[in-house]
């Protein structure tokens, strides 16, 4: 099994009554071609998937040799295998040094993967990644733009050619709009991203960017602009001077974004661009309605989180409201942990949460201690953080019954936060009962199923 892409493509999973199934196909056995061509990624194995007549090789695990089988099936009838890497290939790496780049302002002795930049146009399309366009070469740009994929999701930072060259420190970053304009032609949306740094692409940069990505028409989807976050080791990593949004800058950004909203509601009837949450907070503004973010198109950018939690959870409170009316309090009391930023208007909800569930409902933040105090977003908290800082509070007032915390500080495919501390280890160093939802929404459901309909309300 010499071949270097083998290893990517082991089989994980042979759908039963399959194709690969009735030849004989299994897992751990490894798909090595193709028409006797190696695959190169996920997207060319689909394609080839679906002809008619195909001749594949496999390694096979029990036998440890090569097999090749010729089969005739049905147009678009599929083979029926999933494999061990979803991509099917090594993701691209990051060739750029962003003065932005939250990855080099980790700390050192992290867990490698921890390190690990991504800059890869087939994860914008399977996992919503964002990409700067600039680490390959026109053949393999044009062969990934031939499978009309569609919406890209494109990091943009500035469209001023020397403003993102600097930022990206990359000689090939000036060359956006050209590959741009590329998928355009193919007829491919795009999703566009600003992190914004104070001074160097804010201001008339911005606006002189979204100018340029208005000749696009509606090839572009939606724009956003999230500020760049610091950390407590950008000095000790030797990284560019980096400046934090303030009140006055961050009121800047939110004026020239509801300057362009109200162009593009007069010329696309959409706003299409909009700012992060980060922004009304550093701000001290008001956070728009949920009807402004127009079905929230980058909420997984912290564009809309207020106000989606606070759409949904007026609804579900009013459906438990309406169905379980308001219930006693009973000597139960749950804690919500948050970053600070997003405490006041969890915190809002209290009392409302406590009368329907018929418990002691408290949000509470925990301070960033790891990374430092300027990083204030929920997804970034440790587990160390919150084993000291929830003990701390214990010896205050009484261990809480349950303890709620966003899937959002967990690794995607593994209960373990960011300083390798494991979900277990924090339940074990505090003693907590800690329960995991995947939002707002799902927190009030999984408090419905216990102090609602479950064993804790008979």
């Amino acid at each position: 099994m010499a071949s270097k892409i083998g290893r990517y493509t082991k089989v994980s999973y042979v759908v039963p009554g399959s194709i690969c199934d009735e030849i004989g196909v299994k897992p751990g056995d490894v798909l090595l071609r193709i028409n006797d061509n190696p695959i190169m990624d996920v997207f060319e194995y689909r394609i080839l998937e679906k002809e008619e007549y195909l001749t594949l090789t496999f390694f096979l695990d029990d036998d440890q040799c090569e097999q090749t089988v010729e089969i005739e099936k049905e147009e678009d009838e599929l083979l029926g295998l999933e494999f061990e890497d979803p991509m099917m290939c090594s993701a691209y790496s990051c060739h750029n040094k962003c003065i932005f780049c939250f990855i080099d302002q980790l700390p050192k002795g992290m867990r490698p993967t921890l390190y690990f930049k991504d800059d890869d146009m087939r994860m914008s399309f399977l996992t919503g990644n964002y990409v700067t366009l600039t680490n390959m070469s026109d053949e393999e740009f044009e062969r990934l733009l031939s499978y009309h994929l569609s919406p890209m999701n494109i990091s943009v930072h500035a469209t001023d050619p020397e403003v993102r060259k600097m930022m990206l420190h990359n000689r090939f970053a000036g060359r956006l709009l050209e590959r741009m304009h590329r998928i355009a032609q193919e007829g491919i949306e795009m999703n566009c991203q600003f992190v914004l740094c104070p001074g160097i692409n804010d201001g008339e940069i911005l606006e002189k960017s979204l100018r340029d990505l208005e000749q696009f028409g509606e090839a572009i989807k939606s724009i956003a602009c999230v500020p760049v976050g610091l950390t407590k080791f950008r000095d000790e990593n030797g990284l560019f001077k980096v400046q934090r949004y303030n009140v006055e800058t961050a009121g800047a950004v939110c004026d020239i974004v509801d300057k362009w909203q109200k162009h593009f509601l007069e010329t696309r009837g959409t706003r299409l661009f909009y700012a992060g949450d980060e922004f009304y907070i550093r701000a001290e503004r008001p956070m728009p309605p949920a009807e402004d973010y127009e079905g929230y198109p980058q909420l997984e950018n912290g564009v809309g989180l207020v106000a989606n939690y606070v759409e949904e959870s007026d609804q579900l409170l009013t459906q438990y409201e309406e169905e379980y009316g308001k219930r006693p309090r009973r000597d139960i009391n749950v804690w919500e942990i948050l970053g600070t930023d997003s405490l006041p208007f969890h915190q809002a909800n209290d009392d409302r949460m406590s009368d329907v569930f018929g418990i002691n409902f408290k949000s509470i933040s925990v301070l960033n201690d790891f990374f430092g105090h300027t990083i204030t977003v929920t997804g970034l908290l440790t587990g160390g953080d919150i084993i000291s800082q929830i003990n701390e509070r214990i010896k205050q007032e009484g261990k809480p019954d349950m303890i709620m915390i966003s899937h959002c500080m967990l690794k995607a495919d593994e209960d373990i936060f960011l300083d390798d501390i494991t979900l277990d280890e924090v339940i074990e160093r505090t003693g907590v009962d800690f329960h995991v939802a995947q939002g707002g929404s799902n927190a009030m459901k999984i408090l419905a199923d216990r102090y609602l309909r479950g064993e804790e309300n008979e």
